[in-house]
């Protein structure tokens, strides 16, 4: 590829290897990725890279592209490999996969903006999507100027509560400001449901995983603080990878689990009734 100087390269070019269908691709200067890593996430998950988050001296801050990549799936996260072999690919060097506060990323480049359930959503995508961030050392030049970069609220959710209607957890304060996420209620529900419609991690992995656990074991486990027995995927050709999710035979496999606050009328085409058994 051809390079813009012998330490720059053009955004352009690097926006051009990733399909236009699949990926949205935005800039973060260097102070834009430190008030990333200045931004505390509420728990750290599916790392990969470079960790810039919640600490206070950073191996070296660098200027950034944020991909935000098209994703139906609830627990799917190769996006991070997807990215790294396209660069590797493209021959491009001097580059690190970086691990931050995805959202504000997504944010300050201008790919979305966020929602009152927390989320980030995607002007691209909505919010069938993910998030990562890469690094670069060389000069980044003729980065895009964003349409919009908006650091409220999205617009539609002015006046509108079904997000929080909708949690069957009450996990979703937006009421009144400042809006907030009881991310344990949402974490506990999400990893241990039992709820008849709404799938959770704790299903799948009886269903598939381990068959043989008695089901009154797994009614017990009613969240992450209190487990009887640990959801160990190690068994039937399944396995965790802690970076990209549950794969099955060495392949990702989608985990539905609870979208109830990315899917009512406002917010996407599922019109609050999201076909979890189509994931």
């Amino acid at each position: 590829m051809e390079m813009a100087s012998e330490r720059s390269i053009r955004f352009s070019d690097i926006r051009g290897l990733f399909p236009e269908d699949q990926w949205d691709v935005g800039y973060l200067s260097k102070e834009q990725l430190k008030i990333c890593a200045y931004s505390p996430i509420k728990a750290k998950a599916q790392e990969y890279g470079a960790d810039y988050t919640n600490n206070i001296h950073f191996f070296s801050i660098v200027n950034s592209i944020v991909l935000v990549r098209h994703s139906p799936d609830s627990w799917d996260y190769t996006l991070y490999r997807e990215a790294h072999e396209i660069l590797v690919r493209s021959g491009l060097r001097d580059w690190l996969p970086i691990y931050t506060n995805f959202k504000e990323a997504a944010i300050l480049a201008g790919l979305g903006v966020r929602a009152k359930n927390s989320l980030v959503y995607s002007y691209r995508f909505g919010f069938d999507m993910k998030i990562c961030v890469v690094g670069f050392f060389d000069e980044i030049v003729d980065p895009p100027v964003p349409e919009r970069v908006e650091l409220g609220y999205w617009e539609m959710c002015d006046g509108c509560s079904d997000c929080r209607l909708a949690c069957p957890v009450g996990a979703i304060h937006n009421e009144k400001e400042p809006f907030w996420l009881d991310s344990s209620k949402c974490d506990d529900f999400i990893g241990f449901g039992d709820h008849p419609r709404i799938p959770s991690i704790k299903k799948f992995w009886h269903k598939y995983v381990h068959p043989e656990v008695p089901q009154e074991e797994v009614d017990r486990m009613k969240s992450c603080m209190d487990l009887e027995r640990q959801l160990s995927f190690d068994a039937n050709g399944y396995t965790l990878d802690p970076q990209t999710g549950v794969l099955k035979d060495g392949k990702p496999v989608p985990v539905p689990f609870c979208r109830e606050c990315q899917v009512q009328p406002r917010c996407s085409k599922w019109n609050g009734e999201y076909p979890y058994d189509a994931e």
